[in-house]
Parts: structure tokens; sequence; C-alpha cells
């Protein structure tokens, strides 16, 4: 019987050697790729490389919602959309772990994670990531939880009015001296 040991350094090592294979063949288009890819949604982060695309949108929407109840409503996960268009890294780092959580999910339970409806079902499985794949799960933990809170619209449900001198020095004709 051979015994598989799954860990974070192998993970990595994949991931790496997946980014390493895909420019490798990107290096060889004719080669490589006979035909155009069918899915052409999400975006390029690198030539080739494509990221966020409908699948992962969908299962990154449903993590925000079991991280923070409601959150979709306020916009979070536009947010979190706008953000990872604008950091290439985080987009790459997200999508690699949104993937991961989908993976998991199907093996687990037969059904992509956006499809899960049971909270302990869902629980199990964030429980899972939060301890295998902690460096994504954290990380994209902070970033909803902060897309949440500096929201102005989830402010008005926290009975908080907003900075107490939202723009510029209005008390003062000069920029006060410190």
């Amino acid at each position: 019987m051979i015994t598989v040991n799954n860990s974070r350094r192998k993970f990595i090592k994949s991931v790496a050697i997946g980014l390493i294979g895909c420019e490798v063949l990107l290096e060889f288009p004719s080669i490589a790729f006979s035909k155009k890819p069918t899915d052409t949604s999400g975006f390029e982060i690198h030539k080739g490389l494509r990221v966020f695309n409908d699948h992962t949108k969908k299962n990154m929407e449903a993590l925000v919602e079991a991280l923070i109840p409601g959150a979709n409503k306020a916009g979070v996960s536009d947010e979190v959309f706008i953000y990872v268009q604008r950091d290439k890294g985080a987009a790459g780092f997200f999508d690699a772990g949104l993937w991961n959580l989908d993976a998991l999910s199907r093996a687990k339970f037969k059904k992509p994670f956006h499809e899960l409806k049971d909270p302990k079902d869902i629980n199990t499985l964030l429980n899972h990531v939060s301890v295998r794949n902690r460096a994504f799960f954290n990380q994209f933990r902070k970033l909803v939880i902060r897309l949440y809170f500096t929201n102005s619209s989830v402010w008005k449900k926290l009975s908080y009015n907003g900075p107490p001198q939202p723009a510029g020095f209005l008390d003062y004709s000069q920029v006060p001296k410190i």
C-alpha cells in the first residue's frame, strides 16, 4: 500500500512546477495549444495564464459569504475582484487557494464549493483549509474583513457615522503642526 503524505511544501512545489511548465509550454504555442482555450473569462496575469474565471468567482463569492454572512450584499466580492485585478501576485495566490478549496469540495462532497448548502459541510472544509492551507485562508480572511469594515454601507448597520473629519482640515486654515 502506498501512502501519500500531503504537505504545504508539496503543494507549493506543485504550483511552482505548474507555473514553470506553463512558461515552457508558452514558448512553444504551436505544439502546446492546437486550439484556442474555450474559457476566456477571468483576466490574464501572465501571458497565457488566466485566473479568476467564472467558476473561481462563484467559489470566491461563496467563501466570502461563508466568512461573513451578508458580505456579498455589501459588495465585498466585487471589491475583492477589483483588488486582485490590481495585484497580479495576489490574484495568482488567491486563485490557487480557491482552486484547492474547490478540489477538496469535489473530492469530499462530489460538488463544487459554491454549490454546497449545508453549513456543516462548509465549516468542515473551512476548518480543513484553515489548517492545511493556512497562508491562503488567513490572507483571504484578512482581506475580506478589511473590505467589509471599510465599506460605508456597513458602517450604518454598526451605527458608525464615519470618520470625525472625513476630508482635509476643515477647522484650520492651514495644516496643524504636530
